[in-house]
């Protein structure tokens, strides 16, 4: 056998032996993971200080049904205003995590996402910005500016058009006058 019969027949061997595994399999509930997190100060349009976060997450999803139609409304999403992506902040009060009830809670509606096809699985990181300006304090009513928060983290969770619930994750505990960019130790 000569040298190119030789390197021609390892060739054909190794095509084999990679065609022969088996595709990543995923379930059609989605899995959600946090990936990052960018914190800064900043001022918004009428000229209010915020603290601006835009927080990446990681999805998965086995059937690819990610995401609601622009115009439209499906069964079921009616009754959770349309919305698909939940995120709550949680900041330390008395040594104690409390849910902060925003006047404006940070639920989206994502993107319209459909694989093209035979496999539908989809993989995806999903970035959203939010600006805090603060909240009401559901006691006294007194306004609590972002900047006088303790320690916070955030929670979040989606549904697909199946309402199929992924799981909840979490965003790393940090102090609230934390800048800069928090990445997910576990992804590098």
């Amino acid at each position: 056998m000569n040298l190119k019969t030789s390197f021609i027949l390892i060739g054909i061997i190794i095509a084999v032996i990679f065609s022969c595994t088996k595709p990543r399999v995923y379930p059609v509930e989605p899995k959600i993971n946090f990936k990052e997190m960018s914190l800064g100060n900043m001022v918004d349009t009428l000229g209010n200080e915020v603290k601006r976060i835009v927080l990446t997450i990681s999805v998965e999803d086995g059937d690819g049904d990610i995401g609601l139609p622009e115009n439209d409304t499906l069964p079921g999403f009616d009754t959770l205003g349309n919305k698909n992506l939940f995120i709550d902040i949680y900041n330390k009060v008395d040594g104690v995590f409390e849910k902060i009830e925003l006047l404006a809670p940070q639920y989206f509606k994502t993107y319209f996402l459909e694989p093209k096809g035979q496999d539908k699985t989809l993989t995806a990181d999903f970035e959203v910005t939010m600006d805090f300006t603060g909240h009401k304090d559901v006691e006294t009513g007194e306004f609590i500016p972002p900047f006088d928060y303790d320690t916070v983290y955030f929670e979040f969770y989606l549904y697909d058009r199946e309402l199929h619930k992924s799981n909840i994750d979490f965003s790393p505990t940090i102090p609230a006058d934390t800048l800069g960019l928090i990445t997910n130790i576990d992804s590098q």
